[in-house]
């Protein structure tokens, strides 16, 4: 309760001690040199501070402003503040400095003008004297006020101040122009208070004689000079020029309120934009900025309004993509689980698979099933597209496979690709299809039987041959009736099977040109030693180095290898 009380009373001496000891010393320099200054002005005395004051007050300000300069110009309305001040502010103030320097002149100059053309009417009518008395130069213009001369060596030699009284100086009387040295008079009264001292002179020959003349006046006394007697006048040139004085006023204090009005709008515009992005970083995409008018500006309110509102779709629309995203994963995670967990053991055959997907899930398939009487299914496939729709026609092909031959029927590869072909085209849409191999291994002679429904031709490896497995018929799900054929191939000690897909024979490489059946078989050729696994690896790091782009196409193998 105290210290808010504090605080809201004000910084504390403390406070203020530690903020004085962050001062740099030129700062500590000049409050002690205000210290100074004010005790000073107190006294009543002349102030010898005054010119340290005010340059080490300027190197202050200087050093101030270069620390926080662009703290103090961060806004936009200080900023416009300072470059109107020196766009308009400060040559309005030079003009208005040189119109009353230009017064101020004129007056000099016609007051001068006044006394001189009074001194050369007396000569050419022969009344002047001599010797210029202070009783002549007093009854030349009257009512200017102090007129007196100086002499070549700038010493004051006539005064007059309107009286016939000469005041010697130094205790040697004056009469004559050039030795004479008098004391100075007293001006006119001032008619308001603007009518300030007028100090002007001007080099004049008399006698020939050369002497500079000094006149020492006000404005209101200059106009009566010139213009008459009567005040009346000189007070309506007065009236006339405040009259002036306040019509201008009046444009400038209309153009100071133009240029508030803008500048508040400009400003306004600007802030609006500030609020608007700091609710952006905040989250608020529903904010909308205020727009008024037509111009450059409003048209800026415009654009940030749609840029947010574009932004709200987009998110949603990310959230929708990450949606999706989350659940192509799952789908991935379960049709991963669809790929066989475990290669079945058999005695004298060596068996594999991959499949890398293009995408999130694949639309290419393969399996392995263990089957009664020592014998093992292998299946591979290629669903027509890719994706989820892909992904679910595959899943299909291997729920109906494994159905078949889970029952214990165990039917023929023949028939079991026609029953397939049968469900696919009567649950599917007229366009998808699929390629399928679907082979039976017998354990115990080690024959292979098959039949390949339009699916690339598997490569049989046979010592340093290579021999294509025919295909037995067309693609599943497009013909309902047809009638597939089966054929057979054996296997013998060494010999490699390997069945894929077109994305490892498709890929294309910078020119154009396809990985292709003859560079595989050349692989296949050339790792035929190896185990299974390792030619699965060589021959997928041969597609990717061949491509050196991003997987366009589902990649699978089935690579089995008589051992025994």
């Amino acid at each position: 309760m105290d210290e808010r009380s504090d605080t809201a009373a004000g910084p504390t001496p403390r406070q203020l001690w530690e903020a004085f000891r962050r001062w740099g010393w030129v700062e500590k320099l000049v409050f002690v040199l205000v210290l100074v200054s004010v005790g000073f002005w107190a006294l009543g005395h002349t102030n010898p501070a005054a010119p340290f004051l005010v340059i080490f007050g300027g190197f202050a300000l200087v050093r101030f402003l270069r620390r926080n300069l662009g703290r103090i110009l961060w806004r936009l309305s200080h900023r416009l503040l300072v470059s109107y001040m020196f766009v308009a502010a400060v040559p309005l103030l030079l003009l208005l400095a040189l119109a009353l320097l230009g017064v101020y002149f004129l007056m000099g100059q016609m007051a001068i003008y006044a006394v001189n053309a009074e001194l050369e009417h007396r000569v050419l009518l022969g009344g002047a004297p001599e010797t210029l008395t202070s009783q002549f130069l007093s009854s030349l213009v009257p009512q200017l006020g102090s007129v007196y001369a100086l002499n070549q060596q700038g010493e004051r030699v006539v005064l007059s101040t309107g009286r016939d009284t000469l005041v010697k100086k130094g205790g040697e009387p004056a009469v004559r122009l050039g030795a004479e040295d008098f004391a100075r008079g007293q001006l006119p009264p001032p008619v308001n208070r603007f009518d300030i001292e007028l100090l002007w002179t001007a080099p004049v020959t008399y006698q020939d004689r050369s002497t500079i003349l000094v006149v020492r006046s006000r404005p209101s006394a200059v106009l009566s000079a010139l213009f008459g007697q009567k005040v009346e006048y000189s007070e309506f040139i007065w009236v006339v020029w405040l009259v002036l004085t306040s019509a201008f006023l009046l444009v400038v204090i209309a153009s100071l309120w133009v240029g508030a009005s803008i500048t508040r709008t400009i400003t306004g515009a600007v802030a609006n934009l500030y609020e608007g992005t700091q609710q952006v970083q905040q989250g608020e995409l529903g904010h909308r900025i205020p727009v008024r008018g037509a111009d450059q500006l409003a048209e800026l309110g415009h654009s940030f309004n749609l840029m947010t509102e574009k932004l709200d779709r987009l998110i949603v629309v990310e959230k929708e993509r990450e949606r999706l995203q989350s659940e192509l994963e799952i789908a991935r995670q379960v049709q991963a689980k669809l790929f066989p967990k475990a290669v079945p053991k058999l005695r004298t055959l060596e068996l594999t698979g991959v499949c890398y997907p293009a995408q999130a899930v694949s639309g290419d398939y393969y399996d392995f099933l263990a089957l009664p009487e020592e014998r093992v299914a292998l299946a591979i496939g290629d669903v027509s597209g890719k994706g989820i729709s892909a992904a679910l026609l595959m899943a299909a092909i291997q729920s109906v496979m494994r159905t078949q031959l889970t029952e214990g029927a165990s039917p023929a590869p023949a028939d079991l690709v026609a029953l397939l072909n049968r469900q696919l085209y009567a649950n599917t849409s007229p366009e998808k299809y699929a390629t399928f191999f679907f082979g039976v291994y017998h354990d115990a002679t080690g024959l292979l039987e098959y039949t390949n429904a339009g699916h690339l031709p598997p490569v049989m490896i046979r010592g340093e041959t290579a021999q294509l497995l025919e295909v037995t018929g067309t693609v599943v799900g497009m013909f309902p009736a047809y009638r597939y054929q089966a054929a057979s191939a054996a296997f013998d000690v060494g010999d490699v099977f390997v069945a894929y897909t077109d994305g490892i024979v498709e890929p294309e490489n910078a020119y154009g040109e396809m990985f292709g059946e003859e560079r595989l078989t050349e692989l296949l050729l050339k790792y035929r030693n190896l185990e299974a696994v390792e030619i699965v690896a060589r021959v997928v790091e041969a597609v990717r180095e061949w491509s050196g782009a991003e997987q366009a196409d589902d990649m699978t193998m089935v690579v089995a290898r008589r051992t025994a």
